[in-house]
Parts: C-alpha cells; sequence; structure tokens
C-alpha cells in the first residue's frame, strides 16, 4: 500500500513539474497577449515580436522582467531604450534585420545573455567593453559594416561562435581575428580584395 502512494506522490510531483515548466515556456507572440498572461500571474519568459514594423521596442516590455528569450527581427527598431538594461534575466536576444546603425551599448549590461543576434543591420563596430558579457556563447553580426575588432574578444571565456559572414573583410583582417580567437568558431565569407580609406 505504501508503495502505490509513494509511486502517486511521485506521479502527481512529476506532472506538476511538467505543468510548470510547458506553462513558463509559452511563447507569446504580441504584446497584448504577454500583458494578459502577466497580469493574470502568470510567468512571461519568452516574447517573439518578429515582423510587427515596429519601430521603436515597446514601453511595455520593460514590465517583463522575467524574459529569458525575446526576438524582434524583422522590424524598423534603430535604437535600444535606456531601460533595456533592466531586462536581467535574458538569456536570448535577438534583433536581426532591423535598422541598428550602432552597436546598442545597452546590451552590454545584460550579463546572463548566452546568445545575442544582431545579423543583418548597419553596425560598424564593437564596443571595447564586449566582454562585460561574460556568459555569451554565441554573438551573431552577420552581413553588418565590420571591419575591425576589439581585442577585448578573446577576453569571453564562454564564447564559441562568432558569425561575420558578408561582412566585408579583407585577408589580413581576417587573420589577424583568427590569431587573436584561435579557439573560437568564426563563420566568415570569402576575403573582399577591396582598398579602405584610412579612417
Amino acid at each position: 500500500m505504501m508503495s502505490y502512494r509513494l509511486l502517486g506522490l511521485v506521479l502527481v510531483m512529476m506532472l506538476k513539474f511538467i505543468f510548470h515548466y510547458t506553462h513558463a515556456q509559452t511563447e507569446f507572440k504580441s504584446i497584448k497577449s504577454a500583458l494578459e498572461a502577466h497580469h493574470a500571474g502568470e510567468i512571461v519568459e519568452v516574447l517573439h515580436l518578429k515582423k510587427q514594423k515596429l519601430e521603436i521596442i515597446p514601453e511595455e516590455i520593460q514590465g517583463l522582467t522575467e524574459l529569458i528569450e525575446l526576438r524582434l527581427d524583422k522590424n524598423r527598431i534603430e535604437i535600444l531604450p535606456d531601460w533595456f538594461g533592466e531586462l536581467t534575466h535574458l538569456e536570448i536576444f535577438s534583433a536581426e534585420r532591423n535598422q541598428l546603425s550602432e552597436f546598442p551599448i545597452v546590451v552590454l549590461e545584460l550579463v546572463n545573455l548566452r546568445e545575442l543576434h544582431l545579423g543583418d543591420n548597419f553596425i560598424t563596430g564593437i564596443p571595447i567593453d564586449i566582454d562585460a558579457l561574460k556568459n555569451l556563447e554565441l554573438l551573431g553580426l552577420w552581413s553588418n559594416l565590420l571591419r575591425r575588432f576589439p581585442s577585448s574578444l578573446s577576453d569571453m571565456p564562454k564564447l564559441t561562435t562568432l558569425d561575420l559572414l558578408y561582412n566585408d573583410m579583407t585577408f589580413s583582417e581576417q587573420t589577424w581575428l583568427q590569431e587573436l580567437l584561435p579557439h573560437i568558431n568564426i563563420e566568415m565569407s570569402e576575403p573582399c580584395h577591396c582598398t579602405f580609406d584610412d579612417e
């Protein structure tokens, strides 16, 4: 009799765990649904706002402090707000195919980030303080305007992948970067044979 009770208790605990996990991992695809869930006491951890024609990040997101994953791909965002650094639980942030002309410095406050996807923007440089992201494993900067890279990239202990495809880099620039980061998978296109004016 005791074993049946124990088995029943274990089963109930497993069901509660599965329910909580799947409940917490719900992927919300609109601000409205995310806010409704948040106000109802749900944990909002995953928010995907792709192709929403957003020019700014909705201020309502500021209150979703438990977000772990936020994707804003294929919008028209030019800048991240100052409050964005308050989303300290973020582990995955993606703003690919937007209108970012600079690397968003406020992202450096997100010390729990594991993945940062900023491909297909107009970013020209990586900040020297990029090594503040000690937990970053993947940095995606494909199809930007990058040519120069801070040596602080080598001070990122968990970085394993650096995606630089479709950035116009010369052979010497690529070689320097590979020597700087010998243990990191760097994805690069064929080097260009172009010449650049000295800045």
